[in-house]
């Protein structure tokens, strides 16, 4: 079971790389370059079949862990002329968990006796065929996530010895949802949180043997009842993480997080500090329907996607920046 306040959507942009040399960019002229693909076929329909032959070909396993196309053909779709492919993916780490299907037989989805997790995680491409730079949508839940390993695998598609190397992708956030968040807020709590080893915070070899290393969160709250507005989030966390715990600086926190009060449902929702702004995560209870096993309803989020993708067209979103 999921918690559905733990359901998210996380956004990304692909990116073509060619080679220094090579005078083309574009989906079209890689799939042009692609054995296999039809060019007097519709391209997107070809790109469709090329996509989904990448992901079903039973589980594609990564490090630790595995996912294949979901079984249900209800699940997924494309259009050819907005040039968008969708569908749901099962999977998960490989190991004991909630539920686990054998990796050779992806029909058996309830089969205790197998090894890989199988939850259900949505995913929203978008890829012109006349551009060089797509939009890919990826639901996950708040603990291990198939993400990375999905993203590693169909960036494959995009390369073409001589031409192209691997897509690069890189996580965005609209900016619709940047400002529903920034617009109508007050600053509740910073978190700064980190692992200390003992020995950094005393000489004291006793202290040292009790326990060697410390989660440690440091929460710090404005008070006296002042309204502070998220844009003063990049000054105060400039100087907050210039605090330190004996050696440990909060800037080198592991995580950083500011929490914002909305000021008409007064709901508390917190955000990652990615940067000196506020970066929300898409956070989809609220937005879609969401069972209480924590399961999306998937043909809501496909119409939020085509909502959200609107304004990704547009260029209306900030990258976040990574870690």
């Amino acid at each position: 079971m999921n918690n559905p306040e733990s359901v998210k959507l996380e956004v990304f942009t692909i990116a073509l790389k060619p080679l220094l040399d090579y005078p083309n960019n574009s989906l079209e002229d890689i799939l042009k370059s692609t054995p296999g693909i039809n060019p007097i076929n519709n391209l997107f329909s070809e790109f469709v079949q090329l996509f989904i032959n990448h992901i079903d070909s039973g589980y594609t396993e990564i490090r630790s862990k595995a996912f294949t196309l979901s079984t249900d053909t209800t699940e997924y779709g494309f259009d050819t002329t907005n040039e968008n492919v969708w569908g749901v993916l099962k999977g998960g780490p490989k190991g004991s968990g909630k539920t686990k299907s054998p990796i050779t037989n992806r029909e058996e989805e309830e089969d205790l006796g197998g090894n890989v997790i199988n939850d259900k995680y949505f995913f929203y491409l978008h890829f012109p065929l006349n551009g060089n730079v797509g939009y890919l949508f990826f639901q996950v839940y708040g603990g291990a996530s198939i993400r990375g390993e999905f993203i590693q695998h169909i960036t494959d598609l995009f390369k073409i010895t001589g031409k192209y190397n691997k897509a690069v992708p890189y996580p965005i956030l609209p900016n619709c949802i940047r400002d529903e968040f920034k617009g109508n807020s007050k600053i509740v709590e910073f978190n700064y949180i980190t692992n200390i080893l003992a020995s950094s915070l005393t000489g004291d070899t006793a202290f040292s043997n009790i326990c060697d290393k410390y989660h440690i969160e440091v929460s710090i709250k404005p008070k006296g009842g002042v309204n502070v507005t998220p844009d003063k989030v990049s000054v105060l966390n400039t100087i907050f993480s210039s605090l330190s715990l004996k050696n440990a600086r909060l800037s080198d926190a592991v995580k950083k997080k500011v929490a914002l009060q909305n000021l008409a449902t007064k709901k508390i929702s917190k955000f990652e500090l990615d940067t000196n702004d506020v970066m929300p995560r898409i956070y989809l209870n609220g937005r879609i329907d969401i069972d209480d096993n924590g399961m999306p309803n998937f043909t809501e989020l496909k119409t939020f996607c085509d909502s959200l993708l609107r304004e990704l067209i547009e260029g209306h979103y900030s990258k976040i920046e990574r870690q």
